[in-house]
């Protein structure tokens, strides 16, 4: 008995590709903003201790109890922008006729929408990494070694995530 041949599915285009991409990009980038951003909202509505309290010297504490809600409070707008943009891009994806434009705008890889595609992933790139850094900040006030250490593997990352970006989008 012969085998049957059974037709291989046609292979994904660039664009199919990319377009994938970011569907699955996006689903990760709006998992992260709506945690960080549940967790981060839920800190500035509580009462949180004052860091000068919790230290044996009473001026040793980095940031005071105020400071550190800012950093929380700016934390959760950088996930917030973060998650809208997200958001909006995700709709937009999912949209038939939006979708089938963009693979046509794809195809002529214009110079503007290399240029989109770069800033939308220095954004989304960018917006979560720097409420990371926020946050660290915050826990700076509180156990100073672990937040200064977090501050600086988070500047590590953004560095890494600067590069290449700008050595795959730039």
């Amino acid at each position: 008995m012969a085998p049957s041949a059974t037709p291989h599915p046609p292979a994904e285009t660039y664009e199919e590709r990319l377009l994938s991409w970011w569907e699955g990009y996006l689903k990760a980038i709006l998992a992260i903003s709506l945690f960080g951003g549940q967790i981060t909202f839920t800190v500035i509505l509580s009462e949180i201790a004052d860091p000068a309290q919790l230290h044996a010297n009473k001026n040793a504490a980095t940031f005071d109890r105020e400071t550190t809600r800012l950093f929380v409070a700016i934390s959760w707008m950088l996930f917030t922008v973060t998650l809208g943009l997200a958001a909006a891009l995700r709709i937009l994806l999912s949209d038939v006729q939006i979708k089938g434009a963009a693979r046509e705008g794809l195809r002529d890889r214009s110079r503007r929408i290399q240029l989109t595609h770069s800033l939308l992933t220095l954004f989304l790139n960018g917006l979560p990494l720097a409420a990371f850094l926020f946050l660290a900040l915050a826990v700076v006030a509180y156990v100073p070694i672990v937040g200064w250490i977090t501050v600086g593997f988070i500047a590590f990352f953004i560095v890494v995530a600067a590069v290449f970006w700008w050595l795959i989008d730039g």
